[in-house]
């Protein structure tokens, strides 16, 4: 949420005070409240928390006020403070729970709402809430799971553009020069490869551009409407068509020497540049035409995600835009790659709750050793956040186009923590696990970024469900289980551990 203000519901259930239960007879209430809310309103000034009048047993013209209310908030936060044995506490709080759908943290002072807590969340726990648990002597303990709820509220009205195009008309010319910068290198060292595209034509690649939903990167294609209400209603993320033509209309009006004056600098930066400089100037190129695309619009964009293999392949994306993620990347601007959408918004959740941005990658499974290699064209290269020490990197060709295109390799920081996740909007699940970097891996075949990750790769295999969660996920540096598994309740997204 950018302007709006966020509006949270602050509702505190308990017993009178000199009713007999816990804490005990004379327990003063309103000190407790009062510590409470001036903590919660000192320590998040930036959110609005409304109060409301203790439910000491069920009132209800109280329970309808309170629900009425609820009705433009974004969240509620329930403490249970005290009992005396009157199911009207519990019967108040299932009415209130269970009026709507927006995110509720249920928190409990031990020795006090003890009683309410239990009960109250056993009547809920089985609806189709968004109810988060989690009880403590201390107030301030909730601390961090208030941070998390105002993190998953203030995605809302972020917006992801989308770059996919909706038929196979190709432009053969235009992939053919793909090749033109690597034409001599190619003809050095892989023989037969120009002499094969040649004789290629359209129906060769039909099969690689998916229009219908087949792809695991595309779920939004099955259907399109309903996969944007589910994404609006669960994150309130706004999913939003582009057209990816403009990509190319950006593409011929760059300046080649600002583009060559980039290229120069990443080739500087690099420890190691494989492709020509003429390739290297055309990632340039690319990056600097979609960053006209994204700046040159009304709406601004953090996350977007073009079909960038269909768009190779049918001539509507002039060079490899791996380095344009990277270069972006810098600019708290992030592509995802094969407009995958669900990606794109695990990797938007992922950078809210995290401050980080994600690795998008494939995965492999190494049965023998318990491994896992996450493998991909592209990584940011500041992955411990905005203003980070820049990790090294090398500038390679693409993995499976091997002598085409400019891409970079991002060293990753070998013994760290990391965490791996998937958001699946239609079946509103997310997958989870976590694993430790073991070393940077350079060998051929597949994507050329690859860090081999200690993992239970046999028991991720035994519950892998590619049809709700596809091949793609997004890797977070060090750990945030907590994060997001809170975030899982709150969004109402089902919890898939995937190596247990």
């Amino acid at each position: 949420m950018k302007e709006k203000s966020i509006e949270i519901e602050l509702i505190i259930i308990g017993k009178p005070q000199w009713e007999g239960g816990w804490p005990y007879i004379g327990y003063d209430n309103n000190e407790l409240i009062s510590a409470i809310t001036t903590h919660i309103v000192s320590s998040f000034p930036n959110v609005n928390f409304r109060p409301n009048e203790l439910i000491s047993t069920y009132d209800k013209k109280l329970v309808l006020g309170i629900e009425h209310k609820l009705s433009d908030a974004d969240a509620m936060l329930v403490f249970t403070i005290g009992h005396y044995g009157d199911p009207g506490l519990i019967k108040a709080g299932k009415e209130i729970i269970n009026s709507t759908q927006i995110p509720c943290i249920l928190a409990n002072i031990i020795y006090g709402g003890d009683h309410t807590f239990i009960k109250l969340y056993s009547a809920i726990k089985d609806k189709p809430n968004r109810v988060y648990p989690i009880s403590s002597q201390k107030y301030e303990d909730f601390d961090d799971y208030i941070t998390i709820l105002i993190k998953i509220l203030q995605m809302r009205e972020e917006k992801i553009l989308l770059l996919a195009p909706e038929s196979r008309d190709m432009s053969w010319d235009k992939v053919l020069d793909l090749i033109k910068p690597e034409r001599k290198r190619i003809a050095e060292n892989q023989e037969g490869f120009i002499e094969q595209m040649g004789v290629m034509r359209r129906e060769n690649f039909e099969f690689f551009t998916d229009l219908e939903g087949a792809d695991q990167a595309h779920p939004w294609r099955v259907n399109l409407d309903e996969y944007r209400t589910l994404m609006a209603e669960i994150f309130g993320v706004e999913l939003v068509r582009g057209d990816p033509e403009m990509i190319a209309h950006y593409y011929d009006k760059v300046n080649k020497e600002e583009a060559t004056k980039i290229a120069k600098k990443w080739m500087r930066e690099a420890e190691k540049v494989d492709p020509t400089e003429r390739s290297i100037i055309n990632s340039a190129k690319i990056y600097l035409a979609i960053k006209q695309l994204l700046t040159n619009r009304e709406e601004k964009y953090k996350i977007f995600t073009p079909d960038c293999g269909t768009l190779l392949l049918l001539g509507k994306m002039p060079a490899y835009p791996c380095m344009a993620f990277f270069e972006l990347s810098k600019e708290n601007i992030y592509g995802i790659c094969e407009s995958d959408t669900n990606s794109a918004i695990s990797f938007l959740l992922g950078l809210y709750l995290t401050g980080r941005p994600g690795y998008v990658s494939n995965h492999t499974l190494d049965l023998v050793n318990e491994q896992v290699t996450y493998m991909h064209c592209v990584a940011p290269c500041n992955l411990y956040g905005r203003g980070s020490k820049r990790l090294d990197y090398e500038i390679v060709y693409h993995g499976e186009s091997n002598f085409l295109g400019a891409v970079p390799r991002v060293k990753f920081p070998k013994n760290e923590v990391v965490t791996t996740i998937k958001v699946s909007i239609a079946k509103r699940k997310i997958a989870f696990r976590q694993g430790i970097i073991l070393e940077n891996i350079d060998e051929p075949g597949g994507c050329v970024g690859k860090i081999l990750v200690k993992d239970d790769a046999t028991r991720i295999l035994e519950n892998y469900d590619w049809d709700t969660f596809g091949w793609h996920r997004v890797t977070f540096l060090g750990d945030w289980k907590k994060e997001f598994k809170v975030a899982a309740r709150l969004l109402g997204l089902e919890w898939v551990v995937e190596n247990q």
